[in-house]
């Protein structure tokens, strides 16, 4: 399908191209909410206890087995891994909604 007919196809949907600046801007803020999350997690006493408290369940142990990790140093990729896939999965969710309230908000005006 070439690019004139997936615009096209868009319109037909009711969809606006979206621009390659405004694409960026999003990816900037995406890593921006990323960081910011991880930030979080890595400052704030409650985040680091719930970390804690769940690195030490059973089902967080399997893990370990699942991918064969005896050494502490694979323990802690481990657990830096997963914070930041729910660090963005938690940016994600946020730029969702805000741009979601966004769109809204225009809507109304």
């Amino acid at each position: 399908m070439s690019s004139e007919d997936r615009l096209k196809h868009n319109k037909n949907k009711g969809q606006k191209e979206v621009s390659v600046a405004v694409t960026l801007i999003r990816t900037a803020i995406l890593i921006g909410l990323t960081l910011a999350f991880m930030a979080i997690f890595r400052f704030w006493k409650p985040a680091i206890h719930g970390m804690q408290k769940v690195a030490g369940t059973g089902a967080w142990q399997s893990l370990y087995g699942f991918f064969h990790i005896n050494s502490g140093l694979g323990r802690e990729q481990l657990i830096l891994t997963a914070v930041m896939l729910v660090c963005f999965a938690l940016a994600l969710l946020a730029q969702f909604i805000g741009l979601w309230l966004i769109r809204i908000f225009r809507k109304r005006t």
